[in-house]
């Protein structure tokens, strides 16, 4: 069910389900910011325990705020230029221009809400349904539309951003051995070469020695790296902990969403405040993080003059005694979802 109610001074919306409770702050660029399991208490996301919310003002860095929770970065990662005419040089902030925006929101039915936003310096209506128990996989689906409101071709990168509260021994967890390149590195946990392909999940340490990027270290190792790797086919990404065997994780589809971007950091940022201890398991459309740079490698997404695309997200959480019970849930949730249908989201005027 859903239920509207405050978090602090902020309006929020609860949704939950026997499983979990998600709670939203609209007004904070539609952030997540909590995603609680009913059977163990678990806190999923970050919080950061130094700085609260506020309204972040246009075009300031994302590090500059709470840095936490569960935000949608669109239609950059990092701050760029956007490259082509009719907009180009025109700045695209930092982190994208939705998480530093207020959003509409309505509340659909007992089990949804539905939150929208313009472009402030760029024409598009970006559109978010988040439902809970929608299929029979139970946990919380989310449902996004994009629409391009021009008559040019708009290019764009878009990312998920939950940061996953993270603990020592944790694991990521992406089926297979899908390609990975190296897309950001700080500290010297990690060594290689930017935008180099690996495979998941070994990358090169600073002395050339291999490195199992999937498993979570101490937080006091400074680090903050990030990689992109194809969406795995088995259409599935989590992170499991081994001290209390819970998982949360997305499914999703490769073909809808290609790339997942795994960001982990180990105390490294952000720069002032709390240093983040989280695992950011990153959904996206492209890479790196840049627009620009991504437009040059032809790693992003073009949406024609004046239309629409549509694509989902399954977000489950529970518990598994190993990595195989893991891909076990994961594998029954996708194919339930999948057996279910993805039914349209309810046109919006």
């Amino acid at each position: 069910m859903n239920t509207a109610t405050q978090l602090g001074a902020w309006p929020a919306v609860k949704l939950e389900d026997e499983h979990a409770t998600l709670i939203i702050l609209p007004e904070l660029g539609g952030k997540i910011v909590s995603l609680r399991s009913k059977a163990t208490a678990t806190e999923f996301l970050w919080q950061d325990p130094t700085r609260p919310y506020r309204q972040p003002i246009y075009g300031d860095e994302f590090g500059n705020y709470d840095a936490s929770g569960f935000d949608e970065c669109f239609p950059t990662i990092a701050a760029a230029p956007y490259p082509n005419e009719p907009w180009a040089g025109i700045p695209v902030p930092d982190h994208g221009e939705l998480w530093c925006t207020p959003w509409r929101y309505e509340l659909m039915d007992d089990r949804s809400i539905y939150l929208h936003a313009y472009g402030v310096r760029f024409p598009y209506h970006f559109e978010k349904w988040i439902s809970s128990a929608h299929t029979s996989a139970g946990g919380f689906t989310l449902r996004y539309r994009l629409t391009n409101l021009s008559p040019f071709p708009f290019k764009s990168l878009w990312s998920a951003h939950p940061l996953f509260r993270a603990e020592p021994g944790m694991q990521v967890l992406l089926p297979g051995t899908p390609p990975m390149r190296l897309s950001h590195v700080m500290g010297n946990r990690i060594g290689g070469v930017i935008l180099n392909k690996y495979t998941w999940p070994w990358l090169p340490g600073p002395s050339g020695s291999q490195v199992d990027y999937s498993i979570i270290a101490s937080p006091d190792l400074d680090a903050n790296d990030k990689i992109y790797a194809n969406t795995p086919a088995e259409g599935w990404c989590a992170l499991w902990n081994p001290r209390n065997q819970e998982y949360v994780g997305f499914t999703l589809s490769p073909a809808e969403v290609p790339f997942v971007g795994v960001c982990i950091n180990h105390g490294g940022w952000p720069p002032t405040g709390a240093k983040g201890f989280w695992v950011a398991i990153e959904p996206c459309t492209g890479w790196p993080d840049r627009l620009d740079e991504a437009t040059k490698l032809g790693a992003h997404a073009t949406l024609d003059r004046w239309n629409s695309i549509e694509w989902s997200l399954g977000l489950h959480l529970g518990q598994a005694i190993d990595v195989a019970e893991v891909g076990q849930h994961f594998r029954r949730y996708r194919a339930s979802e999948l057996a279910d249908g993805a039914a349209p989201p309810v046109s919006q005027s």
